[in-house]
């Protein structure tokens, strides 16, 4: 292991504290036949040679050990040149190699990179997708990839949406019997494919484990929701599951037992629960108690309808007009916006 090390820091000139790399890792770096022989390292020279710094080439040897063992002449090399041949800049190329080594490993990475290239419409879109998900280019476009694909357009969803599913959530494009079952139960649920909702729908439960699905079923039935609530609220408002259940607890105690809120309200406009609790459900919930207190508010107001009102519209109807007589009212609410100790007096 020494002797690896020992290489790994006469290749490279970075500090030896930043060398983070794991027995499997270092063991996996050079072969121990001959270590007498490797006074150099053709696959380190050709990215240092290719403009590369230190800091880029140890960061790509921690996540694709086996590109030290790519020939450079056979296989780094020309696919590099491939990259260059497909209008990627060099700086667009580091990007790309550092996010997904192993598309130097590929003989026919042109037509990998192409097929999503044309999918996602640019460059920059493909670098992000492959920063949420290193393995992107190392599917099979035959095997995986294109079956995914299809089924997805058998279903109704455009290429628009796929495009955007690819660069939000490209892990989901890694297992068809996946997919397969997560459309089903979304349909089962009642989500039309022509909803807004859809496509968040589909990116909830592909990437909420179930353990943490169930956990969040089960507080708000904890509150009284029935399993048809459960449904109708997943119906209008899925991204509530991808909250954590503290979260959703949180807000529901002070929903109902703080400030009041029934459970048919709760239901019938889910998506306040993905509002802040500090920064909206309860600084607008003390405005809406000080303007009642002082006799400036008219009968017919809800708290439902303080809490959904948009921030500029909220300020100019509740908030400018008393601005000046209750001064401590205003900055007291923008400091809880702001994420500041409120306190409405």
């Amino acid at each position: 292991m020494f002797l690896v090390q020992k290489r790994l820091f006469c290749l490279l000139s970075c500090n030896k504290p930043t060398i983070h790399l794991s027995s499997y890792q270092l063991c996996s770096l050079f072969s121990f036949s001959t270590p007498e022989d490797h006074s150099s390292s053709p696959s380190i020279e050709f990215f240092k040679q290719s403009g590369w710094s230190d800091a880029q080439v140890m960061k790509l040897t921690k996540r694709s050990p086996q590109l030290l063992h790519a020939n450079v002449e056979t296989a780094l090399k020309p696919r590099m040149r491939s990259l260059q041949d497909m209008g990627f800049s060099d700086t667009e190329i580091v990007q790309l190699v550092s996010l997904c080594p192993h598309a130097l490993l590929f003989r026919d990475i042109k037509p990998r990179i192409n097929f999503w290239r044309s999918l996602l419409g640019s460059n920059e879109r493909l670098l992000k997708a492959c920063k949420r998900n290193m393995f992107i280019l190392s599917y099979s476009l035959a095997r995986t990839i294109e079956p995914n694909i299809s089924l997805l357009r058998e279903h109704g969803i455009s290429d628009k949406r796929i495009m955007h599913m690819v660069a939000t959530l490209p892990g989901c494009f890694g297992r068809l019997d996946k997919l397969k079952e997560v459309i089903k139960y979304i349909e089962e649920l009642g989500v039309p494919r022509d909803s807004g909702v859809y496509m968040c729908a589909l990116r909830v439960v592909m990437s909420v484990n179930k353990s943490s699905f169930d956990a969040i079923s089960a507080t708000l039935m904890s509150f009284g929701c029935s399993q048809p609530d459960i449904v109708a609220a997943f119906r209008k408002c899925p991204y509530i599951w991808a909250l954590s259940k503290k979260t959703i607890c949180d807000k529901m105690t002070f929903l109902m037992k703080e400030a009041g809120f029934e459970l048919t309200s709760v239901i019938r406009r889910p998506v306040i629960l993905t509002l802040s609790l500090d920064k909206r459900l309860r600084p607008r919930y003390e405005v809406m108690n000080f303007l009642k207190q002082n006799k400036l508010l008219d009968e017919g107001h809800s708290l439902l309808s303080f809490i959904l009102l948009s921030e500029e519209k909220f300020r100019k109807k509740y908030l400018f007009r008393h601005k000046e007589k209750f001064t401590s009212l205003y900055d007291s609410y923008v400091a809880a916006v702001q994420g500041m100790p409120h306190v409405v007096t």
